[in-house]
């Protein structure tokens, strides 16, 4: 940018300063959804060349592209909007930020002071409407030659550091404006003088404040306590939850095979369907629904890296066995759901597990666990057959199969209730590597289609998303957004008419209100609503079918969506019928094996 930033009027030339800043402070990243009293915000970053930005109708939308763009990326994105319910429609992305520590910089337009609570068009009380879910907002007051412009500076350096200082997440800057909000040229309302405080912030490129981010590492004293606790431990268990770097993945896979324990991995760590470990015991929650392995495997230690898990199973596990437990993990927040956690420590992912692995290869190895670990394979053998044998797809295998012929250099989205749990259930460990991302802070069926396109940019990747109807019903409006350049999402959508997941949970006992209040059957197929976006479309029921309209779909640069019609009912059975073969198999191998009697 120039020496001087030419602007028409003080609206103009404010907003000018507020991107310029956040982009000086590392943020290239803009998502707009358009309206009238955000002219200045969005005309300033049209004028900024060197950031990307992104324009969506839909604020919810948006917000969720915005949301897996930065999650990808590590670094902020940007969200700006006009006035009004606009803003609001960005609360449930903003939640979801929050609870799963993603970056955002909300950018709001605002009425001036008074316009509110007066009966004024488009004006909402918007100062503080996030409420906690924020890591820090600030109401920036109409733009006035009183004020130094350096105001509008440290207000953007501070948004992006404490969007990104653990524990990250989203800041809301609200923005006042009076009219005219378009660049029409105001004599005299920017004083010739006025810039004159950050003459030197002109001339040059670096933001006015340099902000340093603090770096979380373990004392002496934490690493000798670790070291005396570790290294002592025979029956431990290494619980890996979300991971989201690659650098985290590999880290994570060279300490697995350096502690010679049972690996629990999470279908979001990058060790679930890929990156497997000779540890590696991919179907503990299937484990976990037979009773004799239940009360016969008894760790006495758990370590877990990363984020939360998915297996409910798992969790009502660690509550009864209250093994030791020890949480690894990047932020200060409090992610023990069971109230488990009795020693905790916040670190550097990769950094602990560089340091930890070289550690546990020079003591002696117990081999406890190492008949569950080797029962893995006759799992994965009933698990395939039991596929085989299915001549119509159906959720169980539609997770089974995208988990095998994903290539490895493509990315994985998982939509919440089913499609997340039938992949961490059943998804093959012989699956190829690539990040697989889900919202899984507050776990809403949200935004899922707008978040996988976001993914997809952020990652210049292929990304296969696998959401349930209810879900690409809630986000229909993005389904625009596949279609634009950079981005290549093939959306496999597993319509079951209704709320799939109901038909797990007692409620569906009661038939008299269970269809109508839970399981909600809509009757919609999606082709109509691909042609009207002109996304490709194709419906499929078998599975050789879905292997050619996928395989298919990974050769073009555009995106697809692929139907697959499945029916709740059927697929309860589906999954007890299954599952009552895992146990069978499990108890006879349970029942040969002396050390677990």
């Amino acid at each position: 940018m120039t020496a001087v930033i030419p602007s028409p009027n003080m609206n103009h030339l404010w907003a000018r300063l507020l991107i310029e800043e956040l982009y000086r402070n590392g943020v290239s990243g803009f998502c707009i959804s358009p309206g009238s009293r955000s002219t200045p915000l969005a005309l300033a970053v049209s004028r900024q060349k060197e950031v990307i930005h992104h324009i969506h109708v839909d604020e919810r939308g948006t917000g969720f592209y915005a949301l897996n763009w930065a999650k990808a990326t590590g670094k902020p994105t940007v969200l700006i909007c006009t006035s009004g319910t606009a803003v609001a429609n960005f609360l449930p992305s903003v939640v979801e930020a929050s609870l799963s520590r993603i970056p955002l910089i909300i950018l709001t337009a605002d009425r001036p002071p008074e316009l509110l609570q007066c009966g004024a068009n488009q004006a909402i009380e918007q100062a503080n409407i996030f409420g906690g879910y924020v890591r820090w907002s600030f109401t920036l007051p109409c733009p006035d030659s009183a004020i130094t412009p350096t105001v509008v500076l440290t207000t953007a350096g501070q948004a992006v550091y404490r969007a990104c200082r653990a524990p990250a997440g989203p800041v809301h800057i609200n923005c006042m404006f009076r009219e005219p909000l378009e660049p029409v040229k105001i004599e005299d309302d920017i004083p010739e003088d006025y810039t004159k405080p950050i003459g030197v912030w002109l001339s040059g490129k670096k933001p006015f404040t340099r902000w340093n981010l603090p770096e979380p590492r373990l004392t002496t004293e934490q690493e000798i306590f670790m070291l005396d606790k570790i290294e002592t431990v025979r029956e431990g268990l290494l619980v890996i939850g979300e991971l989201r770097k690659e650098q985290e993945i590999q880290s994570a896979f060279n300490l697995a095979q350096s502690l010679h324990w049972p690996v629990f991995p999470d279908v979001t760590s990058g060790l679930r369907l890929g990156n497997k470990t000779n540890f590696s015991v991919p179907y503990y929650d299937q484990m976990l629904l037979l009773p004799e392995f239940f009360e016969k495997f008894n760790p006495k230690f758990v370590l877990h890296i990363g984020g939360t898990i998915t297996s409910k199973r798992l969790l009502e596990f660690l509550e009864k066995k209250r093994p030791e437990y020890m949480l690894i993990t990047d932020h200060p927040l409090r992610t023990d759901p069971i109230h488990r956690v009795t020693y905790r420590f916040e670190t550097d992912l990769s950094s602990f597990c560089s340091w930890l692995a070289p550690a546990m290869r020079r003591r002696d190895i117990y081999p406890w666990g190492q008949e569950v670990i080797e029962w893995t394979t006759r799992l994965d053998q009933v698990i395939d057959a039991w596929t085989e044998k299915q001549k119509e797809l159906n959720e169980i295998t539609v997770a089974r199969y995208i988990s095998q012929w994903k290539p490895a250099e493509s990315d994985l989205f998982l939509g919440n209730s089913m499609p997340i749990r039938d992949a961490d259930m059943y998804g093959s460990i012989n699956g190829t590597d690539g990040l697989v991302f889900a919202n899984r802070g507050a776990s809403g069926i949200d935004g899922t289609i707008a978040s996988s396109a976001g993914f997809s940019f952020a990652r210049k990747r292929i990304v296969t998303a696998v959401v349930g109807d209810l879900s690409a019903l809630h986000d229909l409006n993005s389904i625009s957004l596949l279609s634009h350049k950079g981005i290549q999402v093939i959306l496999i959508i597993i319509n079951n008419d209704g709320g799939g997941i109901f038909s797990f949970l007692p409620i569906s006992a009661y038939p008299e209100t269970f269809e109508r209040y839970f399981g909600v059957p809509h009757g919609y197929k999606f082709n109509n609503i691909a042609k009207m976006f002109g996304i490709d479309y194709t419906p499929v029921q078998t599975p050789n079918e879905l292997k050619k309209e996928y395989q298919n779909a990974l050769k073009k640069s555009v995106s697809k969506i692929i139907e697959v019609s499945t029916n709740r009912p059927e697929n309860l059975k589906l999954h007890k019928n299954l599952q009552n073969q895992l146990k069978k198999e499990l108890l006879k191998l349970i029942n040969n094996n002396k050390t677990m009697k």
